[in-house]
C-alpha cells in the first residue's frame, strides 16, 4: 500500500547525486504563508514571529492559509507497510542507542561502520560549526543496518522547539480525540512551530502524555517537567523519536494529515536539503537571542533575559530532529547546536546545518555499500 501525504518533498528540487533517496518527486513552488510573511517564499525565506512569551523560544513562523501546503501535496509515494516493518525492532534500536559512546569525536556504533570518506565529511562539517567555540551534539541510527554514529550525544543541550514533535505525538497517542477538537493548533505547532498553539495544548493535556513516552523509551521522566526542556541530550530526544516513528507509522495513527505536518516543519535544514529527494518527517528548533546577536560569541556572557536565571545556559540554538526515508531504509537523527539562528524580514541567512545534514545522509548511504539490495529502487 502506498500513501502520499505522510511525508514530504521540499520547496525546491535540489540535486545531490549522493543522496540515497527517491528522485521522482515534483518541483515545488507557491506561497503558503499569510500576508505577514515575505512576498517571495523560498527554501530559506520563512519569517519568524518574535512575540513569544518568556517561557518559550522564538522558533515560530506565520500562520499558513491553505488547507494543505505545496510541500505536503508534492510528497513522494510512501510504502506504509515497509515503514511498519521496523516497529517491532525498535526496542533493540533503543538498546543500540544506549551503546553510543560520549565524546567529542564522531564515533560509530552497531555492526557496520561507514566508509572513512563519509565519516571525514561529517567530521569536517562539525569542525566548521564548532570552529568559533560553539557546541554540537549529534546522533543518528539507521534502522535497516542497525548501525549509526554519535558526536557528544550525552551533553546537555537546549531542545528549543524540537520538543513540540514528540510532545504532540504523545498527546494524540494518549488522547486520540484531541485532534478533532484542536486540529488547527496541532497543525500550527508543527508546521509553523507556533508557540501559542503549542502552549494551548500543553495547558490542556499537561505533562502526563510525554511522561508515559519517557517511561516507555527509558528517558528520565523529568524531561517532561517543563513545556520547553532546556537541558537534555540528543540521546534522550532520539529515544523519544523512536516512539514517535512507531506512532506515526502504526495502525493506531488515526489522523494521517497530522503525520503529514512533519513533512513541512518550518526551518528544518533536512527538509530544505533532502526533502526534494526523499520523504522526511522533521521538527526544527532555533533561537538567535535577539537580532543583534547574529555574530554572537558563545564565550561571551549571556544576558539574564535569555537564561531563565541560569547565567551558564546559552539559549541560542540551531537544532534539527526527525526521520529520513531513503532507498536504503529510514534513519532517525537528532542534531543540537548552540549556534544562534533565526530568519528575519530584513535578511535571510542559510541554515547553518544545511551542509551537515547532507553529509549525514551520505554517511547513512555508506552504511549500505556492499549490501545485496542497496542498489534497488525502493521508496518508503
Amino acid at each position: 500500500m502506498k500513501m502520499k501525504p505522510l511525508l514530504l518533498a521540499a520547496l525546491l528540487a535540489l540535486s545531490f547525486s549522493s543522496v540515497g533517496c527517491s528522485k521522482d518527486n515534483a518541483d515545488v513552488s507557491g506561497k503558503t504563508y499569510s500576508s505577514s510573511a515575505p512576498e517571495t517564499i523560498d527554501s530559506e525565506a520563512v519569517s519568524v514571529n518574535d512575540t513569544d512569551s518568556d517561557n518559550a523560544d522564538s522558533s515560530s513562523t506565520p500562520e499558513i492559509v491553505d488547507d494543505e501546503s505545496a510541500f505536503m501535496k508534492a510528497a513522494p509515494a510512501y510504502d506504509t507497510e515497509k515503514a511498519k516493518s521496523y516497529i517491532s525492532g525498535m526496542p533493540e534500536i533503543r538498546e543500540l542507542l544506549n551503546s553510543a559512546k560520549a565524546g567529542s569525536e564522531l564515533t560509530p556504533f552497531g555492526d557496520i561502520k561507514a566508509p572513512d570518506a563519509a565519516v571525514k565529511k561529517v567530521n569536517d562539517e562539525i569542525a566548521k560549526l564548532t570552529a568559533d567555540g560553539h557546541k554540537v551534539s549529534l546522533i543518528m541510527v539507521d534502522l535497516e543496518s542497525k548501525s549509526g554514529v554519535a558526536y557528544d550525544p550525552e551533553i546537555a543541550m537546549c531542545t528549543q522547539s524540537t520538543i513540540k514533535a514528540v510532545y504532540l505525538g504523545s498527546v494524540l497517542d494518549s488522547h486520540p480525540e484531541a485532534y478533532k477538537a484542536h486540529s488547527l493548533d496541532f497543525r500550527k505547532a508543527i508546521v509553523n512551530s507556533n508557540n501559542d498553539s503549542y502552549m494551548a495544548l500543553y495547558d490542556i493535556y499537561g505533562k502526563e502524555p510525554l511522561e508515559k513516552w519517557c517511561e516507555e523509551t527509558g528517558v528520565d521522566k523529568a524531561f517532561a517537567e517543563s513545556s520547553f526542556p532546556r537541558k537534555y541530550s540528543a540521546k534522550d530526544m532520539i529515544k523519544l523519536w523512536t516512539k514517535l516513528y512507531c506512532f506515526l507509522n502504526s495502525d493506531d495513527m488515526q489522523h494521517s494529515e497530522f503525520a503529514s505536518y512533519y513533512a513541512d516543519s518550518a526551518c528544518s535544514a533536512t527538509k530544505i536539503m533532502l526533502g526534494s529527494k526523499c520523504p522526511v518527517q522533521t521538527k526544527a528548533g532555533w533561537e538567535s537571542g535577539k537580532d543583534t546577536w547574529k555574530n554572537y560569541d558563545p564565550r561571551d556572557p549571556v544576558p539574564e533575559k535569555y537564561c531563565d536565571g541560569d547565567s551558564t545556559n546559552d539559549e541560542s540554538a540551531t537544532n534539527d530532529t526527525g526521520v529520513v526515508y531513503t532507498d536504503n531504509g529510514p534513519y532517525i537523527f537528532v542534531i543540537y547546536t548552540d549556534i544562534p539562528f533565526s530568519v528575519y524580514y530584513d535578511y535571510i541567512d542559510p541554515n547553518p546545518l544545511n551542509d551537515l545534514v547532507v553529509a549525514l545522509n551520505e554517511l547513512q548511504s555508506g552504511l549500505h555499500i556492499g549490501s545485496s539490495d542497496s542498489n534497488e529502487s525502493r521508496i518508503y
